[in-house]
């Protein structure tokens, strides 16, 4: 296991669902991102990896998101192309791999913001952001909202569900750490 995938895991990853494709992606993603993140935290010995991760996925998420708008014009003409030669219900199936690696990303850079102390307007704000990115050129027919496209709200929900698994994750490691303050200040207290 590596140290990125133990920082996720403490993070709270194993608290999020994600689809096998979407699983597919997020370990290539982890396998892609760990010796940098053990670089950096080598070169970075004072700082937390949480602090760390967070840093990698803040980066990996505007990478992700910065390639997902590009390439819009070009899956808003794929989604027309399909809608008008195999139907509305049909091309509602299509969907991009950079799609699907954005929500990934984004889910994990939640879910670190909220482990790490991120404010919640911030992060809901960056939720609203990238939902809305993601849902800007999908089908709207009253078809296809009943099937399983996301509209912005459900990819809004979705990332800021990752954002409070987050601080759950935090709150479950925080007695550890709280307890070794209580110590630390006792001694502090002890040799004033």
């Amino acid at each position: 296991m590596t140290n990125l995938l133990k920082e996720l895991e403490k993070m709270g990853l194993n608290s999020l669902s994600f689809t096998e494709q979407e699983t597919s992606l997020l370990e290539q993603f982890i396998d892609h991102s760990s010796a940098f993140f053990d670089n950096v935290c080598q070169h970075k010995p004072d700082k937390p990896p949480h602090d760390m991760a967070l840093g990698l996925l803040t980066k990996a998420h505007q990478e992700a998101f910065d390639n997902y708008q590009a390439t819009q014009p070009k899956i808003s003409e794929l989604q027309t192309m399909f809608t008008d030669n195999v139907g509305a219900e049909h091309a509602s199936k299509f969907s991009t791999l950079n799609q699907a690696e954005l929500s990934v990303i984004s889910s994990l850079w939640f879910m670190a913001q909220g482990f790490t102390g991120i404010d919640f307007s911030y992060a809901n704000d960056k939720a609203a952001e990238t939902a809305e990115l993601l849902t800007e050129n999908q089908t709207s027919t009253e078809d296809t909202k009943k099937k399983s496209i996301k509209n912005s709200e459900d990819y809004r929900s979705l990332f800021m569900k990752a954002y409070y698994t987050g601080i759950d994750a935090a709150h479950q490691n925080q007695p550890h750490l709280s307890f070794l303050l209580t110590i630390k200040n006792y001694l502090k207290h002890l040799f004033k």
